[in-house]
């Protein structure tokens, strides 16, 4: 290698001294480190030339590079090449010197120091020191970027993995050390916590690990270990997250449960991998000890780790080393994932002693109840997860596994983790994950000033309101209820909160999760009780509302009379009924706060609809299950009903003349819509308020009830003769402002009456005549259907009021004029009731025949003539004759192919009229029925 500039190269030299404007050209285009000692020499590598960043004229800063850092890594790696231990010395000195000046005068220029890391990746590691780590940990703190050199670090840091000598294992762990660097910053959700980042990207800090980590713990061994201990030890105390570890890192190995790429997750990952990488390739009684001293870390994260390396590397394992990991206090959900992995993958490996103690602890977990008690669902539920790691490798654990399935109803999904998400668990981003809001527990003060000040609605794909109330829900669903159980520390949470508080907690109790649920219920019924009785609350609704879609006072006061109609259920999941006395005043203490909602409906609006969606409405609701459910834990009519009821009357009637004095109208579409549940609590206070629920025909209130009467489904007798009485069911009958499928049910209603004997068919004012007489196709229709609905129910006055109506309406349908009849197609639908053909039904179907599908009952028609062609083939050709008028396609051919048949068996005569209907269809095109026709024609032959 030359030592000197040859004259050629001087004059080049000489030239860009003469003119700066031409160096960087010079220094892309060399690269023979002889020119190092002549830039040198002349000043180029002064470290005051590196450059400091520059303002531009947007008031922004730009890092500009230093040339002649180009010819730096362009000539080291002829460094490298040649072996050239001087050139190499000189290189180190001036990387040495420059960042010292930067370090002394607060300098930055990342661009440099990428270049630098370049540079000393092809110096030879024998001559960089230990001490010049600090230099790469300054480059790696630049303010304006650190990535790169980052990356350039970590892959020498994989390259020096393959050197196996002293002094390069002690760059290595140094370099080790400095990359993974735990900077401590401000929480970006409190100025008071803080949060512990690393200097470069989860990208490149993963595909590091992916690449290298494995290979680290090899060549590096058990310092790497500690150092990687400590690491991961420094960010779970900057961010108080260790014993919530089973959240924001749901499997300690790989798995699409883990969501995160924080600093935890990425030091976690790297620890993990370098431990592993090192228990593959070390079986020594050092390595054993490690792993014990991880096993009985403080720290449960730590912990986590150890038992899933232990379950990978189970068969080197010591005797003493597996009892560590079976403890009794691992069957804890904070371990469950890694050791329910461990038993199911090695319990059958056990020693017999060893898998008796693993299903004694498993049989030992217990659930208990604020007064000490076993609560058995949550035990069983709790011992059904463990067991379900060995149920198929072991027979007793597949009993007790049974068992608890027994008890629960169902098996557990998903047992190996205490804490599983659904994909799209939380539909909008949020500023904070739940593993944050945990950690935040600790300070519930801090918690719920954070929570009550983030307003931001955000856009999509930002962290916004709704995201974080999402999140909060979340925290309130875990599966120790730790939120649940100190509610007391929560009163001051802003409604949307309060309202995520009783949906998440209605979630759990639907989905029949099991949970402490003894404890629980009278938790939340006294926390909203205190809430209901707040000022503070009430006045919340008149706050300034959020551009978002979160919960205010009225949500709140819905989903509280949810969840109460769901614990007045007849589960073992109900509140206990020592509880009623308190949620009644609540809810009483609600009726007295919450107005009504705008009943100004028209026809396409529902009254139930609104009462039923409407807080109020849900209130009253809640309140009527209420008074159900303690009156059905007591005999019926006994002394204790009649007090029971005697408590609720009050309110009812107050409720009873909120029309007039409030405006309100959703008990009055309420008690009409759940009157039998009213003639179970009080038949005399129901009967006696008969007429006043109704109110006067045609007002609002009325028209309330009228909706409300519609939803019984059941018709009350008492109520009919006030309807008949008054004329209400004429009058709805014509109202515009009711829709079509209340005015059906009433026509149903007027069915029912005759069907019970209430209503005579032959009566002067009987309802069934007026419909008659009026004559319109919409209610007629309407009880043809019907009446053919409930055929099956077998009930002998349904066929004789069929056969009473329907010559009547043959004679209404003789009088249309139109080209179309669909109430005539609809009629057909009663042929079902004809059993056997006579002179005065076959005038019927003659009638309706013509028109059979404008109401497309065509098939169903034709399905019916070929059952009476049995018996009677000529009448049903005629009839079949009738329906060609108006010829239509039948795609089922069964029903003509038995009619075909039974025509062509009665001889002669049967087969030209056979012949006659196939004519038609020949003239018609239909293709199918001739075919069918000429196949049949050929069998008879």
């Amino acid at each position: 290698m030359n030592k000197v500039l040859s004259p050629t190269q001087r004059s080049a030299l000489q030239r860009v001294i003469d003119d700066p404007e031409l160096q960087p050209w010079l220094f892309k285009k060399v690269s023979d480190p002889v020119w190092f000692d002549a830039f040198r020499d002349h000043g180029l590598f002064s470290p005051e030339l590196n450059p400091k960043p520059l303002k531009t004229k947007q008031n922004t800063l730009q890092v500009q590079s230093w040339p002649i850092t180009n010819f730096l890594v362009a000539s080291s790696l002829k460094i490298k090449e040649a072996n050239d231990l001087e050139a190499a010395e000189k290189y180190l000195s001036l990387i040495r010197d420059v960042t010292q000046y930067a370090i002394d005068n607060d300098l930055s220029n990342h661009r440099t120091w990428w270049q630098f890391s370049k540079v000393l990746r092809n110096l030879p590691t024998n001559i960089i020191l230990l001490d010049d780590m600090k230099y790469i940990d300054f480059w790696l703190t630049d303010k304006f970027d650190r990535h790169l050199v980052a990356k350039e670090i970590s892959e020498w840091l994989s390259e020096l993995a393959d050197e196996k000598d002293d002094h390069s294992v002690k760059i290595s762990l140094l370099l080790l050390d400095v990359l993974f660097t735990i900077r401590t910053i401000d929480s970006h959700y409190s100025g008071d916590r803080k949060e512990a980042v690393l200097y470069f990207d989860s990208y490149q800090a993963n595909e590091f690990i992916n690449k290298s980590a494995k290979k680290l713990g090899e060549q590096l061994g058990l310092p790497a270990i500690a150092l990687l201990e400590r690491k991961l030890v420094e960010v779970l105390d900057i961010n108080g997250n260790d014993k919530w570890s089973n959240l924001w890192r749901k499997a300690i190995e790989k798995h699409k449960q883990n969501r995160g790429d924080d600093t935890e997750d990425i030091v976690l990952n790297l620890f993990r991998d370098i431990i592993f990488g090192y228990y593959q390739t070390n079986r020594t009684k050092d390595s054993e000890v490690r792993l014990v001293s991880l096993l009985n870390s403080d720290y449960e994260t730590i912990k986590r780790i150890a038992i899933y390396i232990a379950s990978q590397c189970f068969e080197h394992l010591k005797e003493s080393t597996v009892k560590q990991v079976i403890n009794r206090t691992h069957f804890n959900d904070k371990f469950r994932h890694e050791l329910w992995h461990f038993l199911n993958k090695n319990f059958i490996q056990l020693t017999e002693a060893d898998q008796k103690s693993v299903i004694e602890h498993i049989s030992s977990l217990k659930v208990k109840s604020e007064t000490d008690a076993i609560d058995l669902i949550p035990t069983a539920y709790k011992q059904a997860n463990w067991y379900a790691a060995i149920t198929d490798v072991d027979d007793i654990a597949r009993h007790h596994y049974l068992e608890c399935v027994g008890v629960i109803g169902v098996e557990p999904e998903h047992p190996d983790f205490s804490c599983y998400s659904s994909a799209g668990f939380i539909a909008n981003e949020s500023p904070l994950s739940v593993t944050e809001l945990a950690v935040m527990l600790d300070n519930p003060v801090e918690l719920v000033k954070f929570l009550n000040g983030y307003e931001h609605v955000g856009h999509f794909g930002e962290a916004s309101i709704e995201g974080l109330v999402e999140t909060f829900g979340a925290l309130v669903s875990l599966d120790d209820c730790i939120l649940l159980n100190n509610l007391d520390q929560f009163y001051d949470l802003k409604p949307h909160y309060l309202h995520e508080i009783l949906s998440s907690y209605l979630n759990l109790w639907t989905m029949k999760k099991p949970r402490d649920w003894d404890s629980l219920w009278p938790n939340l019924i006294d926390f909203y009780e205190r809430i209901f009785q707040s000022e503070v609350f009430w006045k919340a609704s008149n706050d300034k509302k959020l551009e978002s879609f979160i919960g205010d006072v009225h949500w709140v006061v819905s989903a509280y009379s949810r969840l109460i109609e769901s614990g007045c259920e007849k589960n073992e999941y109900a509140f206990d009924l020592d509880l009623c006395v308190k949620v009644k005043g609540t809810l009483e203490l609600i009726l007295e706060r919450e107005p009504g909602c705008d009943f100004d409906f028209d026809k396409n609006s529902s009254a139930v609809s609104i009462t039923i969606n409407s807080p109020r409405g849900r209130c009253l609701e809640s309140y009527l299950k209420l008074a159900l459910y303690q009156c059905r834990n007591v005999a019926k009519d006994s002394d204790e009903h009649v007090n029971i009821w005697t408590s609720y009357e009050p309110v009812f009637n107050n409720e009873l003349n909120k029309p007039t004095i409030a405006n309100e109208y959703e008990f009055i579409t309420l008690v009409v819509m759940y009157i039998r549940n009213f003639l179970f609590l009080s038949k005399s206070w129901t009967y006696a308020n008969l007429e006043e629920m109704f109110g006067e025909i045609g007002s609002k209130q009325w028209l309330c009830s009228i909706q409300g009467y519609s939803y019984v489904g059941w018709l009350i007798p008492e109520i009919h003769e006030i309807f008949k009485s008054k004329g209400y069911y004429l009058d709805l009958l014509d109202r515009p402002n009711l829709n079509d499928s209340v005015k059906d049910r009433y026509v149903e209603y007027i069915c029912i009456a005759y069907l019970q004997g209430i209503e005579k068919f032959d009566d002067n004012d009987s309802l069934l005549t007026n419909l008659l007489s009026r004559g319109r196709d919409k209610e007629l229709s309407k009880l043809i259907w019907f009446l053919w609905s409930i055929k099956d129910q077998d009930i002998k006055t349904t066929k004789k009021l069929v056969f009473l109506l329907w010559p009547k309406l043959v004679e209404l349908i003789r009088v249309q004029a139109s080209e179309q009849n669909p109430l005539a197609s609809k009629l057909g639908l009663w042929a079902e009731y004809i059993e056997h053909l006579d002179d005065e039904s076959k005038s019927w179907l003659l009638e309706i025949a013509p028109f059979i599908n404008d109401d497309h009952n065509g098939v169903s028609f034709m399905e019916e003539l070929a059952r009476l062609s049995a018996t009677d083939a000529f009448s049903v050709a005629d009839i079949w004759k009738a329906t060609l008028i108006n010829p239509f396609y039948v795609y089922d051919l069964k029903p003509l192919d038995k009619i075909f048949k039974n025509l062509i068996s009665q001889g002669k005569e049967g087969r030209i009229i056979a012949s006659e209907i196939a004519g038609i269809y020949i003239v018609n095109s239909d293709e199918a029925v001739v075919r069918l026709y000429k196949s049949l024609i050929l069998e008879d032959r």
